[in-house]
């Protein structure tokens, strides 16, 4: 049952549950821009050094999220977030004060988060979709790109917020309309990523001037940065853990299931997909996608051997 607002709702008071890389480095951000700040995750000994920042730690999803006027969650995948939400005994949702607002920031399916923003809004607490753009560098910067899904008013209310961790804000709609747009922004960056390690490979097997090659390619509009970024890793070898291929696996899938409830074919997606699995299957799943370009790089040194 939800209870009245207390006193404390009222002090901008954040839970955020799940301390992997990004929702440590989220918890930290809200800390150093003044937000009081609980955290909880399933193995407590990853709060620990948030609480020796000041965060208050809490022993359940619940706990974190009583009098909390912003609940925040960053967790693997559906059946984390809906342990983390739903659970009648320990989940934050069933805990929240009415008129608080419930924060799902995970790369999660569309079919999941209609379920909670229903969940939701038979308790009274508002739903937002706000999955972030960027790995582990944009987190430690504050430069995360939020995509949103929200009402105007709730709007109003997370902005301060999300700027807190991110430098930028893109209202994409209703409360439903972020996630459906951010599975769409991770499909293409596992295109993008596939792309990428291709054209490094065969930049490197064809002995071609790198960089002379990059250059040229940087002033092309088909080469955004975050492209050109990750060509880069590849080029320098820096295959330092950033989007691992098991993550690139899970959102190509979400979103293959997005295309999939509208019978809209997605045989880039797939084929983008099946690369990574390949990958997995090549025992390279918690590696950085950035990885491919070494797998392709190896095929053509066999092929070279062989000829």
């Amino acid at each position: 049952m939800n209870t009245a607002p207390s006193a404390s709702f009222q002090s901008r008071r954040v839970a955020v549950l799940g301390m992997g890389a990004m929702g440590s480095r989220m918890a930290k951000s809200l800390m150093g821009a003044g937000y009081p700040v609980t955290v909880w995750n399933i193995d407590p000994a990853a709060c620990a050094p948030l609480v020796a920042l000041g965060a208050a730690a809490a022993e359940t999803p619940a706990a974190a999220a009583r009098d909390a006027e912003f609940v925040i969650t960053m967790v693997w995948d559906d059946a984390a977030s809906a342990s983390v939400w739903l659970d009648p005994v320990t989940g934050a949702l069933p805990h929240m004060v009415s008129g608080a607002i419930a924060l799902e920031c995970a790369t999660l399916t569309l079919g999941h988060e209609q379920k909670l923003a229903a969940s939701c809004q038979e308790r009274g607490v508002e739903f937002v979709s706000a999955p972030m753009s960027g790995s582990l560098p944009e987190a430690d910067n504050r430069t995360l790109i939020f995509t949103v899904g929200a009402s105007d008013a709730a709007m109003v209310r997370i902005q301060p917020l999300l700027l807190a961790m991110g430098s930028k804000i893109n209202h994409a709609g209703g409360p439903l309309d972020g996630i459906s747009e951010k599975l769409m922004i991770n499909g293409k960056l596992g295109i993008e990523y596939i792309a990428a390690a291709e054209m490094v490979a065969l930049m490197k097997a064809g002995n071609m001037d790198v960089e002379r090659r990059l250059a040229i390619k940087a002033t092309t509009a088909p080469f955004a940065p975050r492209g050109l970024r990750e060509a880069r890793f590849m080029v320098d070898g820096d295959y330092t853990v950033r989007v691992k291929v098991n993550q690139m696996i899970k959102d190509l899938s979400y979103e293959i299931d997005q295309f999939d409830s509208h019978g809209v074919p997605c045989p880039l997606h797939r084929a983008a997909r099946s690369e990574f699995e390949w990958a997995r299957d090549k025992g390279h799943g918690e590696e950085d996608s950035t990885i491919l370009a070494w797998l392709y790089e190896q095929e053509a040194i066999k092929h070279r051997s062989s000829h």
